[in-house]
């Protein structure tokens, strides 16, 4: 399929303009409004950055779009298949099995999930909490490091502590969240029980603003970096939020991205990020300079087909979640492949559109998958330990989840 012009909508509402959504075989992804994930060729989720300035004016008519929106396309497309296995071994599932996955399966009159302040059940607090941004319930889901559920905050809107589309998610030494809004083109920053504390960001290409913002990752002194799909940058800030320098433009040399997603940072504070639509890693010191990249288009080893999130352990390591060949990469510092692991199903230790990951103090590794519905953890070899979350709107169920961070 080389081009599937998808949705056509004519909407008196914003003066009868005329919406064209043009996708060529790739995953598409809801903002404003719920559209469900699409899933063709290529198992990556973010909706192309053509679509943002359309989709961001439609939020005072969401609930008609999305009427016609479920009506147009979710006869089309095939359910995912579902999950009825959380941390239980899914013996009955063969660890090479493939499964053809359709549409992401949102359930377009799901309620807005419930605001702050947060539900909480179970234990939890301190260092070693587990953040998950669930990107289509729009709210940020805490579990401890066996994924039992603690807390959840978050509901759809623009006021303080609310979400347009969370995105990227990070924590502080002091145990303090900061949450990317990539549609309300802000950083909202929460203390660990999810109480608002400040936000910073508007929409534009000046300095501070953003276009399309996603990974969020802060370095040792508290400065944050964060990456902006339609601006083809990466900004820096300080603990204030309050803007530094920036770097990046769009093309395919050294310090240019065409996709800019994750970001990771080693214990020297050299910036690491995943360019998705250059299928490479580049690396930068804290300055913004350009040091060295890896990887090209293709399915062998130190080969990427849409990286998406990564993270680096204590021993600078580094993780990075392969989306569309449905597995993780573990590299050293100067781009070295060490090993892999992973393969696309719905089984213990198999991938479904992975889409980010973390890494804990002991090593061990989370990986987020949006049509598996799931965290599943790892050892830093990639053995399987446990999973936990399915599908749906509950406390430790996700429609989407997106990012990942362990304190």
């Amino acid at each position: 399929m080389n081009s599937l012009v998808l949705l056509v909508l004519l909407i008196p509402a914003v003066g009868g303009s005329l919406i064209l959504s043009d996708y060529d075989d790739i995953y598409a992804q809801s903002t404003d409004f719920q559209l469900p994930s699409l899933s063709f060729n290529n198992p990556y989720s973010d909706m192309p950055t053509n679509m943002q300035n359309s989709l961001s004016e439609l939020g005072d008519i969401d609930e008609e779009v999305d009427s016609q929106v479920n009506e147009i396309i979710k006869p089309t497309f095939q359910n995912p298949l579902e999950k009825s296995e959380t941390k239980d071994n899914d013996e009955g599932s063969p660890a090479n099995q493939e499964t053809e996955f359709g549409i992401g399966g949102n359930d377009l009159d799901t309620p807005t999930p419930t605001p702050t302040p947060a539900t909480t059940s179970g234990s939890g607090g301190g260092a070693g909490d587990v953040y998950v941004v669930d990107y289509s319930n729009i709210r940020i889901q805490k579990f401890d490091t066996q994924g039992d559920f603690i807390s959840k905050w978050g509901a759809k809107g623009k006021a303080d502590g609310q979400f347009g589309v969370p995105h990227g998610v990070d924590v502080d030494k002091d145990g303090n969240v900061y949450v990317v809004d990539m549609d309300n083109n802000n950083v909202q920053k929460f203390d660990s029980e999810g109480n608002f504390l400040f936000k910073w960001g508007s929409m534009g290409t000046g300095d501070g603003q953003f276009m399309h913002p996603h990974t969020i990752k802060l370095d040792s002194v508290g400065n944050s970096y964060v990456s902006d799909m339609a601006n083809f940058n990466i900004q820096k800030f300080d603990s204030e939020g309050n803007f530094l320098f920036k770097w990046g433009s769009m093309g395919t040399g050294d310090g240019q991205f065409n996709a800019p997603e994750g970001v990771a940072i080693d214990s020297l504070d050299n910036i690491y990020v995943t360019d998705t639509d250059n299928n490479n890693v580049q690396k930068f010191d804290s300055e913004g300079n350009f040091i060295s990249k890896w990887g090209i288009t293709g399915e062998n080893e130190g080969q990427f087909k849409k990286p998406a999130g990564l993270d680096i352990d204590k021993n600078d390591n580094i993780y990075v979640v392969d989306a569309g060949n449905s597995r993780i990469q573990k590299f050293d510092t100067e781009g070295n492949f060490l090993s892999a692991w992973g393969s696309k199903g719905p089984g213990n230790g198999q991938l479904a559109s992975p889409h980010d990951v973390a890494v804990d103090s002991d090593g061990n590794v989370y990986v987020v998958e949006q049509l598996n519905y799931r965290v599943q953890k790892f050892d830093s070899n990639g053995e399987f330990l446990s999973t936990w979350g399915s599908q749906g709107s509950n406390n430790d169920q996700f429609l989407d989840p997106h990012s990942i961070v362990v304190s």
